[in-house]
């Protein structure tokens, strides 16, 4: 069976619970703090081995990286891909307010050393049909795009954080998924009506299947094929968004993986989202399979 190999990011998430949101040159004191594995890539990762597949994650981190580790493996995810380097491990500082809504600071640190050498270690040991899952918070993207579809790799890319600079200059053609928030996909389509935005994409994506991300509203999938689907998101009680996109990604690649159709596997990924919305944390808030089929 095809698996899935994350060439991602790996973070601490220094997380603080704030009263009210932030305003520019204030001081508030926290609620509490907490500190958890996190970072896109390890999310991901993490979330598509909870929802069932088998899943490799390829990245780096610093001596300081044993939670990330540790969390990972007891995920399921195999770590053959894992490296350990001199410079520090990434981290991010997460600011929650009282609506349950997130900003955050990143810092690259390790994910910031992925180079082409290890990018073709890893997708030579990929095989036919595997899906090589990329984020943009790694170094050396469009090579490993054109890596992983010369190995003959499905690419499947989350444009986040996201870059208008970079989008013009990343191979997006190679990509068989391209998921993307409303705002990434009006950033690289020049539009925002969602509408506007999966026609223009479509046009100068035709081979992709594009899924888009509209938060409460749900999400929305166009095939290459041209057949669309929506799913609802279900109605939960929010108490941090942290993981959810990355959560929905990892189940809705799953659900590919166990022969979902793309309709099944939104309304999978939405549910998941969804659990993840309802609970604090990034990697530890990701749901399992079997809590998603009780």
């Amino acid at each position: 069976m095809a698996r899935i190999i994350t060439l991602g990011s790996l973070n601490l998430d220094f997380t603080y619970q704030l009263p009210k949101p932030l305003e520019v040159g204030e001081t508030l004191s926290s609620l509490s703090y907490r500190c958890g594995a996190g970072g896109k890539g390890a999310n991901q990762s993490i979330a598509a081995a909870r929802a069932g597949a088998e899943v490799y994650h390829a990245g780096r981190i610093g001596h300081d990286g044993a939670l990330l580790r540790r969390t990972l493996a007891d995920s399921g995810v195999k770590l053959d891909f894992l490296e350990e380097v001199e410079t520090p491990t990434g981290h991010a500082v997460v600011l929650i307010n009282d609506a349950g809504d997130n900003s955050i600071v990143l810092y690259g640190g390790a994910n910031r050393t992925i180079d082409e050498t290890f990018i073709d270690r890893v997708t030579s040991a990929a095989n036919p049909g595997d899906i090589l899952l990329l984020q943009n918070e790694v170094t050396c993207i469009s090579h490993a795009m054109e890596a992983g579809r010369k190995a003959g790799m499905r690419v499947a890319f989350n444009f986040a954080p996201f870059d208008p600079k970079l989008a013009p200059e990343l191979p997006l053609s190679l990509c068989d998924f391209l998921f993307l928030n409303r705002i990434e996909a009006g950033g690289i389509a020049g539009k925002s009506d969602v509408e506007e935005i999966l026609e223009t994409l479509s046009c100068r994506f035709p081979e992709t299947e594009l899924v888009l991300t509209l938060g409460p509203d749900g999400a929305v999938a166009l095939t290459p094929a041209g057949e669309r689907f929506h799913a609802d998101s279900p109605r939960v009680e929010v108490v941090e968004t942290t993981a959810a996109g990355d959560t929905f990604i990892g189940y809705y690649l799953a659900a590919v993986l166990d022969g979902f159709d793309t309709g099944r596997a939104l309304e999978r990924a939405c549910r998941a989202a969804a659990l993840c919305c309802s609970r604090a944390g990034a990697a530890e808030s990701i749901p399992t399979r079997a809590e998603l089929d009780r």
